[in-house]
């Protein structure tokens, strides 16, 4: 069975009774708070421990504004200073007993307690007349969601959820840079044991039949979740189309430390998430974030804001600081939201059926099959003893990776990952020379359903590996999503873009447009070292304007003439290819193809056949004439070659013109800003296509172990 999960907003429903408790707690909650004559409202905080004590500290620096009461806790209250003369009890239920006993009402409840009670809290709390303030995440299913929604519907009370980064100024801010893209928040935080042993319920899934979900995503990381579905506009559960989760574990626990996730909203946009407790060191956790205005990065944890002129911080008179590229906002404190919502009807910044879209987070996680243990072998201890925590290989590196990705592990090929269920992986195996005992796969073909719609979904050829098993293409790289390996796009076609990313403009320079297209794979057939793939070309309106005709064939050569390192001896393979592509016009109108150099940008015509390279040292680009970034990019020549040390060894790859069509066309290259060669289609014209036409380009290419001689790339590439 897969595990994987996808779980669709609308397979749950909320009952009619839920729905209605929606809407009644948009109006907000003025009916049923106290008179405004009551200067102090009392509360009452269950939970006086862990992370109960932070809000002993809160109530104990608004203790002019708010009376506390009583404290319930089976366990223990403070020994000494605030909270230390206020009377202690086992159970919410015997504090309101003793409260009212007293001739004390309880205005407000805070739960600070396990994630699996706090919805039997929740509802005690409210028939007992009282506004509740309740921890992250509010409850442990969405049975318990609803439940709790239709009490706070009976009862009319207030319900703030403890998500406390939804407070921070930084969201209006974010919100005036324009419509939201997409959102990727990634997180680096390391647990030791005894985190996973400071209580019973610590890192379970169900405790006594219950939900408990201590997960990595639905605990320590869920404000991370909680703050990227708040930005991309999603609140309620009618705001989530889908929910995908993969859930893994290198701790010896129930629940998950590490987890990736991704959520599409009704609306389009997409929010991914990739989290770990199993850092080597830990970090802030950063949203990226896409908006109309530019890019910009979110340290919640800091409410720092860094990106295209970010907005001052207004709110409420609060001061801003920071430099002209990043600004650490104000954070409204939500506890004293919630007193001024009692006190002036103020929207609370954090309500329970504004949770609702990270419940259903939260419950695909808690449907989820159990996580998958990470295999030992990608696992380092650091420490001794209760402070011993594990390490995951790369995972750093990974977790940012697939966040901004808008992936799952599995379909990054994470090592330690499983494999992928969702779009079709199929491995290209090249023929092998003869006499060979066996031929290794060379490729992976990616039908790119997964990727996220603002980096143009499209087939993709990643990894691409030599004969030694080096690793020379990249996708979903950091600096653009839209890289996707060896893969053909263009980021002019009928006013679309089915490159990715954002779109430049004559005279306004990148813009992000909601003119995203898609490639979405008719026929492909798969042979022996051979591809062929039949595509539409569909824009955002679902009207085909290209059909795409795509074919590489790969066959293993004998290597002589190479060396193993830059300068070094020995080598082990190479392999040929042949690659050809169509595009036809299938409309009844004239279709133009075009760069951002057809459009005005100097040097800047790339799109057709892309191949984005892996990070890499000691980088040799050459064509038969020139050598190096400036003179390659934009020349015209019969051939280009990149050879570098890579991660996993020193290789070449080579591409060449088939035809003298394909010839015509310059070279892009890129070392300084990025690793990437391709072949301009559209250098600084477009191409025209009449109803029925055609353009198509044809390609030899090398892929070898060790740097490969000039002379050697030009005889193997010669038609």
């Amino acid at each position: 069975m897969s595990q994987t999960s996808t779980t669709h907003a609308t397979d749950t429903g909320a009952p009619d009774a839920v729905a209605a408790a929606a809407a009644s707690v948009a109006a907000e909650h003025v009916a049923g708070s106290p008179p405004a004559t009551i200067a102090k409202p009392r509360v009452i905080l269950v939970g006086a421990n862990g992370f109960g004590a932070v809000h002993l500290r809160n109530l104990e620096r608004l203790r002019d504004s708010v009376e506390l009461v009583a404290l319930a806790d089976p366990h223990r209250g403070p020994a000494d200073g605030f909270g230390s003369e206020v009377p202690l009890h086992p159970s919410l239920d015997d504090a309101l007993r003793a409260t009212e006993a007293a001739g004390i009402r309880a205005d407000i409840v805070i739960v600070a307690t396990p994630i699996g009670t706090h919805a039997d809290l929740a509802e005690t709390a409210m028939r007992a007349g009282a506004d509740v303030y309740v921890e992250k995440p509010p409850v442990a299913s969405m049975a318990d969601f609803e439940r709790v929604l239709r009490v706070q519907e009976e009862t009319g009370r207030a319900v703030q959820v403890g998500f406390q980064s939804l407070g921070s100024h930084a969201l209006d801010a974010i919100a005036a840079h324009g419509a939201v893209w997409s959102v990727a928040a990634h997180a680096t935080w390391l647990r030791d044991r005894a985190y996973w042993g400071r209580s019973p319920w610590a890192g379970k899934r169900v405790v006594d039949g219950r939900p408990m979900i201590d997960g990595v995503a639905t605990n320590p990381l869920a404000h991370a979740v909680a703050t990227a579905l708040r930005i991309a506009g999603a609140r309620r559960r009618e705001d989530v189309a889908s929910v995908e989760v993969e859930l893994y574990r290198a701790n010896d626990i129930e629940a998950d430390d590490t987890t990736s996730l991704r959520v599409r909203l009704a609306s389009g946009e997409v929010v991914s998430a990739a989290l770990t407790l199993c850092a080597a060191e830990q970090h802030d956790p950063e949203l990226s974030v896409r908006t109309d205005a530019g890019e910009l990065t979110f340290w919640y944890t800091r409410d720092e804001l860094a990106g295209a002129d970010p907005v001052p911080d207004a709110v409420d008179g609060a001061a801003a600081s920071g430099s002209a590229a990043s600004v650490t906002h104000g954070r409204t404190d939500l506890f004293e939201n919630l007193l001024a919502h009692r006190a002036t009807g103020r929207p609370l910044l954090s309500s329970l059926v504004d949770a609702g879209a990270y419940m259903e987070v939260l419950e695909a996680i808690r449907t989820h099959e159990e996580p998958v243990a990470i295999d030992p072998a990608f696992i380092t201890w650091q420490g001794e003893g209760d402070a011993a925590h594990p390490v995951v290989d790369d995972v750093g590196w990974w977790v940012q990776r697939t966040a901004a990705a808008g992936a799952l592990f599995s379909e990054m090929h994470v090592p330690w990952a499983i494999e992928a269920p969702a779009g079709r992986q199929e491995p290209v195996v090249v023929k092998a020379p003869a006499g060979a005992a066996s031929a290794a796969p060379i490729a992976i073909w990616n039908d790119g359903t997964t990727v996220t719609p603002t980096s143009s979904p499209r087939q993709f050829l990643h990894p691409i590996m030599t004969p030694a098993g080096v690793v020379v293409s990249d996708a979903h790289p950091r600096d653009h999503d839209w890289h996707l390996g060896l893969s053909l796009g263009l980021q002019h076609v009928d006013g679309l873009n089915f490159w990715g990313g954002r779109t430049y403009l004559r005279g306004a320079g990148y813009q992000w447009l909601d003119d995203h297209g898609r490639v979405e794979a008719r026929e492909v057939v798969i042979g022996d070292g051979s591809l062929r793939t039949t595509c539409d070309w569909v824009g955002p309106d679902a009207a085909t304007r290209l059909r795409e005709r795509f074919e590489v064939r790969f066959e293993a050569l004998p290597s002589p003439g190479t060396s193993g390192a830059l300068g070094g001896p020995g080598a082990s393979g190479l392999v040929a290819f042949a690659l050809s592509f169509e595009l036809a016009n299938v409309t009844e109108r004239v279709i133009s193809l075009g760069s951002p150099g057809s459009n005005g940008r100097s040097g800047g015509g790339y799109g057709g056949l892309s191949w984005r390279l892996p990070a890499a040292a000691e980088v040799r680009v050459r064509t038969d004439a020139a050598s190096g970034e400036a003179a390659c990019h934009g020349s015209v020549a019969p051939w280009i070659a990149w050879s570098a040390a890579f991660a996993d060894g020193t290789a070449t790859v080579a591409l060449a013109g088939a035809d003298e069509v394909t010839r015509a066309d310059p070279w892009f290259v890129r070392v300084a800003d990025y690793p990437g060669i391709g072949s301009a289609l559209a250098w600084d014209a477009e191409v025209v296509l009449q109803p029925g036409e055609f353009v198509a380009r044809s390609f030899r290419g090398l892929i070898a172990d060790g740097a490969l001689a000039d002379d050697r790339v030009a005889e193997l590439l010669r038609p």
